[in-house]
């Protein structure tokens, strides 16, 4: 039966223009390619620091959550204005989402996810949309685990990772952030996983942003205003259904607001029900982080939707040139 559904879901993936590969490893990956405007040449960042030579070409951000539809919601904006920039950004989640929903059997449920996923990769005009089969609410920072966000890293050679913090609510986020980390020094040992070869040239690790306190907030090293982006990441999140209208409202007892919204065709109507209901955090860290965006940008309106990222001390360093080149 598994390698029924294994090769229902290929069959899914080539009519998209997809790879599958498992079933160990259980990947799904679309390639999108077209999106940004501007030249390449300008989204080649001024690196400088530790780490060796980088690879030639635009530069690579590759945002790892544990499920698929954390790097849409979390980083949704943000890849969208580095994809206009000519960036490729390709998205990673680390479990298959199989527990996501309160109707579906969990292997229902990681088939919707999966083709789910193709469709968001594809409105977003990603460089890619990865998934693990890891099981949802079951992922552990095991040798095995890291090895293969090890192999992933090293296959794409990104510049930029963005991934969970290890101060989190879920339990997957905790080791998606655990394992991203582990793993970010070893990806330049030769000797270790040697048959995806070792990355010279490490990335910077930046997280994303959340609302825990304990052991400390999040800092705020980097902000960006996406206010411009939330119609296209709506459309991007409309195509996770089972989650945006589905298993999230009856996580949060608000399903009645689901039934309000009627099918969906109005798309100004949509869009208004997914800024509501999903980037509460992007309006609350507005609020949360206004003195110091007026202090770093006094020039400029506060938005109402800001993306918030913190500079892990476990990645590559970036240059003062090279942040200032991500902010622009």
């Amino acid at each position: 039966m598994k390698m029924k559904i294994l090769s229902v879901l290929a069959g899914v993936a080539a009519a998209a223009g997809c790879t599958f590969s498992g079933p160990k490893a259980e990947n799904v990956s679309c390639g999108v390619t077209g999106g940004g405007t501007a030249e390449i040449s300008k989204a080649i960042p001024p690196v400088s620091g530790t780490g060796g030579l980088r690879r030639p070409g635009p530069a690579r951000v590759m945002v790892i959550g544990a499920h698929p539809d954390d790097a849409d919601i979390f980083c949704g904006g943000l890849a969208l204005r580095l994809i206009d920039r000519g960036f490729k950004v390709k998205f990673v989640s680390m479990t298959d989402g199989r527990m996501g929903h309160h109707i579906y059997s969990p292997d229902e449920t990681a088939k919707v996810r999966r083709r789910e996923t193709l469709e968001a990769a594809r409105r977003m005009e990603l460089d890619g949309y990865d998934i693990y089969g890891y099981p949802d609410c079951g992922l552990f920072p095991t040798d095995e685990a890291r090895k293969n966000v090890a192999r992933k890293i090293r296959e794409y050679q990104p510049d930029y990772i963005i991934t969970h913090r290890t101060c989190d609510y879920h339990a997957d986020h905790r080791a998606t952030g655990q394992l991203v980390t582990d793993a970010c020094y070893l990806l330049g040992v030769p000797h270790w996983c040697p048959e995806v070869p070792a990355q010279r040239h490490r990335p910077v690790i930046f997280y994303m942003t959340d609302a825990f306190t304990n052991p400390r907030p999040i800092r705020p090293d980097l902000m960006f205003d996406v206010d411009n982006y939330i119609e296209r990441l709506c459309d991007g999140l409309d195509a996770q259904g089972s989650q945006i209208y589905e298993w999230l409202p009856w996580d949060s007892d608000r399903e009645k607001t689901v039934a309000a919204l009627g099918d969906r065709s109005d798309i100004k109507t949509r869009n208004e029900y997914i800024n509501r209901y999903t980037f509460g955090r992007k309006r609350a860290d507005a609020k949360r982080f206004a003195e110091v965006w007026k202090e770093r940008n006094p020039n400029l309106p506060l938005p109402k939707n800001l993306e918030v990222y913190e500079i892990s001390e476990y990645g590559r360093r970036p240059s003062k040139a090279e942040l200032k080149f991500l902010r622009e």
